[in-house]
């Protein structure tokens, strides 16, 4: 049991030290985006990356194929949610906020929470961003944890 307190205590000031000095998981001045931001980064995303119609239409049904243009769709759009980048992949304070901000007050530890860092924190063998954001949305998905859908009106 003291094993086990020793662990807890260490993730969470180690959790803490993460999130003093690493600016990107700092949720505070994270906007929660709404339906028009949404269909403002489609827009940007499909038009970057030529998204054809019948595609962009299944994204639209939250239908996302295993290909590479659909993987970049999904790193593009967590990207312009401010959810994921490149070097340091998703940030679980911000995908959360989104997800419940809007209603109410945040529990970092709550199963939600939990859910999200599980997706989160898969990252790939390989180094391709693309691939990344796509394994975590996908998860995200299966966890139904469907940020835009549910916590964008």
């Amino acid at each position: 049991m003291k094993t086990i307190i020793v662990i807890v205590v260490l993730v969470a000031t180690l959790a803490t030290v993460w999130g003093h000095h690493h600016h990107e998981h700092d949720d505070d001045d994270y906007v929660v985006k709404t339906r028009e931001d949404l269909l403002k980064f489609r827009d940007e995303c499909s038009t970057k990356l030529n998204v054809p119609a019948d595609l962009l239409e299944k994204y639209k049904k939250w239908q996302y194929p295993d290909d590479e243009l659909t993987k970049c769709y999904m790193k593009c759009m967590f990207k312009n949610f401010g959810f994921f980048d490149e070097n340091h992949g998703f940030d679980v304070h911000k995908i959360h906020k989104q997800l419940v901000g809007a209603h109410g007050a945040i529990d970092h530890s709550d199963e939600t929470h939990e859910k999200i860092a599980k997706c989160a924190n898969k990252k790939p063998e390989d180094t391709d961003p693309c691939a990344w954001a796509y394994r975590g949305g996908v998860c995200f998905i299966n966890s139904n944890l469907q940020l835009v859908k549910s916590s964008v009106n």
